[in-house]
């Protein structure tokens, strides 16, 4: 088994390309390179931390999106998730949370002030903060601490967390 991330995916959202300039002609194109990519990449008894955003579409639409997607999922909640409960994303098959320990780094939809993880750690053996939502605006992140995985920056597939860790391991 694998550990993969990703964020942002906004599946569905056709406004997100615009925002983000993402290189899709329309939100159904989008949709599909990203599914593409995501079971290009992880296979089915893999694991993949979802940081946030994941959908941008009616019910019955993520759960047509969801069904597609390999892996066993866990999803830290983001800005854009906070429409839809627990219990339906246990349905969809992501395992929510707010966020996560994975070894020592700290998984999270927003980037989070050193001084939150030391706390959360309770010691300061923290390795870093992998997050999303600010897509390509990471310019002011403390690049020692933080590691955005929004799909922008991941050209628009999961990213292996053994390739995370070793930013964070080349960054001391």
């Amino acid at each position: 088994m694998d550990i993969y991330l990703t964020a942002d995916t906004h599946f569905d959202h056709s406004r997100i390309i615009d925002y983000e300039k993402r290189p899709f002609s329309d939100n159904l194109a989008m949709t599909e390179a990203l599914i593409d990519n995501w079971n290009k990449v992880v296979k089915p008894n893999d694991l993949i931390f979802h940081l946030g955003d994941v959908f941008f579409c009616k019910a019955a639409r993520m759960q047509e999106i969801a069904d597609r997607l390999n892996g066993r999922k866990i999803l830290i909640r983001g800005n854009h998730d906070k429409g839809v409960s627990n219990g339906k994303f246990r349905k969809l098959g992501f395992e929510p949370f707010n966020y996560y320990q994975l070894e020592d780094i700290f998984l999270s939809h927003y980037p989070q002030n050193p001084d939150v993880m030391r706390v959360a750690f309770n010691h300061d053996a923290f390795m870093g903060n992998i997050h999303g939502h600010v897509h390509s605006e990471i310019e002011g992140l403390d690049r020692l601490v933080h590691k955005c995985v929004s799909v922008e920056l991941t050209d628009y597939a999961p990213i292996a967390f053994e390739e995370v860790k070793q930013y964070f391991n080349f960054r001391r």
